[in-house]
């Protein structure tokens, strides 16, 4: 047992050289914050500075111009169609990876056979590395010698192959399903633990008071899980908006800029037309535009918690 006197031993020791709760959690923080500092502020006030000045990339002299590159950012088709893509490609994906995480994540919840032979399959397409996952959906789907089009046309009733990376019509549709296969379990893992920890007690009075499995659903399940919802709505919606690796590996932008969305963009931008202000004004530009996705994701969090409390 703790004597009584045991608390007050540890505020002597405390008091004589200990260290507090608060130096302590800030230690524990720094490192963090350093890295923060280093990896994100910094490149982002660097790229605000860019911004602000034409920069070739191959004499690195930079010229003033003002808001000069924001202007151009509505002046260029090219830009503006990115823009456009990328609200398709961010919304589609956040919507079918919630709409599946959510199904697969209820049924691996409802304690049928095979449950962690289950679990295992649905999380190993997140484990698989996104240029792998590149490499093997391009020659899967490969307009020749994938197996996709082999299978494809074994069908009796099919005439011609599906140009499934070279069709500017369905490409990026394409690369949105190989996306929503790869990250579909994060969301599965989110949601399976939140509904783990959802309390006996509420079914068993809904139930009492006549509630269906709908209802049960709409009123007890889904009040429940919404703040990690939220949370993982807004992941979801930061990392895509940001996407690179999958979708430029498997269709580099094309054809025809089909699936160039912000980010390719901005490395074309850079590195093609060799123009660091112009690709540093649009990514400002894209990163306020995730900030205010990331507030509106923030707002509904809170009223969600405070709805359970």
């Amino acid at each position: 047992m703790t004597s009584p006197s045991t608390p007050r031993r540890l505020g002597r020791l405390r008091q004589g050289g200990g260290v507090s709760d608060r130096t302590l959690a800030l230690l524990l923080v720094l490192p963090t914050a350093v890295l923060l500092l280093a990896f994100s502020v910094y490149p982002f006030l660097q790229a605000a500075r860019d911004s602000l000045y034409t920069i070739p990339v191959a004499t690195r002299e930079a010229t003033w111009t003002g808001l000069d590159n924001y202007r151009e950012l509505f002046r260029q088709e090219s830009i503006r169609a990115a823009f456009g893509r990328t609200l398709i490609w961010t919304v589609s994906n956040v919507v079918v990876q919630t709409a599946l995480g959510l199904a697969i994540a209820l049924l691996l919840n409802a304690r049928l056979r095979g449950q962690s032979i289950a679990r295992g399959l649905v999380i190993f397409p997140y484990m698989v590395p996104a240029v792998v996952v590149a490499a093997v959906f391009r020659f899967t789907m490969n307009d020749i010698t994938g197996i996709a089009n082999y299978l494809w046309m074994k069908l009796p009733w099919v005439d011609e192959p599906i140009y499934f990376l070279s069709d500017p019509d369905i490409v990026l549709l394409v690369v949105t399903l190989v996306n929503c296969w790869k990250y579909t379990p994060f969301m599965v893992i989110v949601l399976l633990a939140r509904l783990q920890t959802v309390p006996t007690e509420l079914y068993e009075a809904a139930r009492i008071d006549g509630a269906g499995a709908r209802h049960l659903f709409w009123y007890v399940t889904l009040p429940w899980i919404m703040p990690v919802l939220l949370v993982a709505l807004l992941l979801r919606t930061i990392w895509t908006a940001n996407d690179f690796d999958v979708i430029y590996l498997l269709a580099f932008g094309g054809p025809l800029g089909a699936t160039t969305t912000v980010p390719i963009e901005i490395r074309r931008l850079a590195f093609s037309q060799e123009d660091l202000g112009l690709a540093s004004a649009l990514a400002v530009v894209m990163a306020l535009f995730v900030a205010l996705a990331s507030f509106v994701y923030l707002r509904l969090y809170h009223r969600s918690e405070a709805h359970l409390q």
